[in-house]
């Protein structure tokens, strides 16, 4: 009995060593190794460009998917599919203010439409430039990807074709906390019966320059209109602070809204601001802080 322990002893040991000894599973690929154009799971991808007199410096991401970073380098050569862009709006954007729309190629310039991914790195860019000096704010301006080949491995079935949406963006723009008072005026200009505003409004990038604000309608309200009613509620509704050349800020409307008495200062990420305007036959006046 004693002899048969020992020996089972022994034989458990040597497969105890022997499992050691074999590969950890780990080690080796648990994948298909595919590549793919980073955010083309969703689709549409927005990407924030600066608004310049200047082109502007962008680029997507291309990734290799996988348990093991790759060990070869793979070339991927990407192309344009611009048919994507009028089947999504079909598809998805029916009912919005406002369709995606393709970036004309005086817009943008591209180097090269293939990117490198070296071995034992996980993505690599696509480099390119934008013209966004004069875009206009409220386009949805579009442009598309898809990977056409792959030196090494395989093209993911499905995350190989983007809409990258160019969101124009400036150093003021943004999400802002918006405190301030709204005044009835009388005739004499009184302020009369304030009322407490304490809301988000977002500041949207006009130009380099210029941002523009909703004064009281809500973005929710405006994005529910009629793409017919949705710019016009954007040009009755909207306020904008313009940098001047001095640095200092002035107070306009965007379009029609009429807005006089403005004054505005910015500060460490902060508006102070004042203006009066009409709606509905009476006058009004708002004095806040906008901050960020």
């Amino acid at each position: 009995m004693k002899l048969n322990k020992i020996v089972y002893l022994l034989g458990v040991t040597a497969m105890l060593l022997t499992s050691c000894e074999q590969e950890n599973p780990l080690e080796s690929e648990q994948y298909i190794k595919q590549v793919y154009i980073v955010g083309a799971y969703d689709i549409v991808q927005k990407f924030d460009v600066p608004y310049g007199e200047e082109p502007q410096n962008t680029y997507i991401a291309i990734a290799t998917g996988g348990s093991l970073t790759i060990d070869k380098n793979v070339d991927v050569t990407l192309t344009h599919n611009d048919a994507t862009i009028d089947w999504y709006n079909n598809k998805y954007m029916i009912d919005a203010p406002v369709e995606y729309r393709k970036l004309e190629s005086e817009y943008c310039d591209f180097p090269s439409m293939t990117t490198t991914i070296k071995t034992g790195q996980v993505y690599s860019r696509l480099p390119f430039s934008i013209k966004s000096f004069g875009l206009h704010c409220d386009s949805l301006y579009a442009l598309t990807f898809k990977i056409e080949s792959v030196s090494n491995y395989i093209k993911h079935p499905k995350d190989t074709v983007l809409i990258m949406n160019l969101n124009f963006v400036n150093e003021f723009s943004g999400s802002y906390q918006l405190t301030a008072t709204k005044y009835t005026l009388d005739n004499a200009g009184n302020e009369l019966m304030p009322t407490s505003m304490n809301l988000t409004r977002t500041l949207k990038a006009v130009d380099k320059d210029r941002i523009r604000f909703f004064n009281e309608a809500t973005v929710e309200a405006v994005t529910t209109l009629t793409r017919g009613n949705y710019f016009k509620s954007i040009e009755d509704n909207c306020v904008m602070f313009s940098r001047q050349a001095d640095g200092s800020f002035t107070v306009s409307s965007w379009k029609n809204l009429p807005v006089s008495n403005g004054a505005v200062t910015y500060s460490d990420n902060e508006f102070k601001f004042s203006y009066d305007y009409t709606s509905g036959g009476k006058n009004y006046r708002i004095k806040g802080v906008l901050t960020r």
